[in-house]
């Protein structure tokens, strides 16, 4: 007799409530089969008599279950929706009550250490066994974002394949994204992980060269290997702070440059083409802007009203995040025509070499 479902990658929810495996085919037995002896589930779990008696005796401490006054005693199964929310309740209480010792725990160790700070904004990890310790405990207390800049080598993970942490957080709504660069995408097995991750809902682009490693959780602490030679080298938390909200608007730099990918069906890798965060038709605006001419006479040349301007203009800069003009055209050169500021700046570089 079947008495328990199988769960997918050998899991049971209850567990995570201290209900053992034992425990959880006795309960289900006693929902399915209403006012059954001892004997009975004795029987139907091929459990020796004390072991029963003792197994339904946990049941009903822990709310599980219940017994008639009668004799012999017939079990009953207390209703999911009240026992098994109550232990739940039970269970969030304690990981509260857990919670709250964070604060004077941190406390003793910055006592310990004769600092007067209870947090350390940059924290170095000489260990790399710690770092990944690190960062699987990042991984499992993930709210609703990680962004990564992924280069060689891999430090903490496999490209076997997608992490179970990695999946359990896509599950629950997290969002995930990641720039990879050429180096990275050369390692064996590299496209084929990136090709998994981007199907378990992972977001994934391409940027030629990154500066360094680097994962963010949540926007709250972030993990940056110092020396990419060496593995086992240390490596840098930073929690919030000017310096974490630096690193974060980097990546978002980096994402809005960054080339879009894709995968055929037949598995294979093809690039799109880079976002730009330059609205459609600003191409013909910022010369003119560029150029130094007034709104009336852009407005002329373009064939449109002041308003019309001034609308194209704001969405412009909001686009950008600027708040002037000189700003709003130095960045919207470099996002709208970056070959061209290439080409400048190598032709400053030869002129200052002659």
């Amino acid at each position: 007799m079947r008495t328990q479902p199988a769960e997918a990658g050998g899991t049971r929810p209850l567990e995570a409530l201290g209900i053992g495996e034992v425990e959880e085919r006795a309960y289900r037995v006693l929902l399915t089969h209403r006012l059954v002896t001892m004997e009975d589930v004795a029987r139907m779990l091929a459990l020796s008599p004390p072991k029963t008696q003792r197994l339904l005796g946990v049941l009903e401490a822990k709310g599980l279950a219940t017994h008639s006054p009668e004799r012999p005693r017939r079990y009953i199964a207390s209703s999911p929706d009240i026992a098994v929310e109550a232990l739940a309740s039970q269970r969030q209480a304690d990981l509260e009550r857990a919670r709250s010792a964070i604060h004077e725990l941190k406390e003793q160790a910055a006592a310990a250490n004769g600092t007067q700070e209870s947090e350390q904004m940059v924290e170095l990890i000489t260990s790399h066994h710690a770092s990944g310790q690190v960062f699987a405990q990042l991984q499992q207390m993930t709210q609703n974002e990680v962004v990564c800049l992924q280069r060689a080598p891999v430090l903490f993970s496999s490209l076997d394949e997608t992490d179970a942490s990695q999946k359990e957080a896509l599950a629950k709504g997290v969002r995930l994204r990641s720039i990879a660069d050429a180096e990275f995408l050369a390692l064996p097995g590299a496209v084929n992980r990136i090709r998994h991750d981007m199907e378990a809902g992972e977001e994934v682009r391409i940027f030629p060269t990154l500066p360094f490693k680097m994962v963010v959780v949540d926007r709250r602490i972030g993990l940056i290997p110092l020396s990419l030679h060496e593995p086992d080298g240390p490596t840098l938390l930073v929690r919030s702070s000017a310096l974490l909200d630096a690193l974060c608007a980097l990546f978002e730099t980096l994402w809005e440059r960054a080339t879009p990918i894709t995968f055929t069906s037949a598995g294979i890798l093809k690039n799109g083409e880079p976002t730009s965060r330059v609205p459609d038709g600003a191409g013909q605006l910022i010369p003119l802007l560029a150029a130094g001419l007034n709104d009336k006479a852009i407005a002329s040349e373009l064939g449109i009203s002041s308003a019309t301007l001034n609308r194209r203009v704001a969405e412009l800069m909001k686009g950008l995040a600027t708040r002037t003009r000189f700003q709003t055209g130095w960045l919207a050169a470099l996002n709208a025509f970056p070959e061209r500021l290439a080409a400048t700046e190598q032709g400053k570089r030869k002129s200052r070499k002659g």
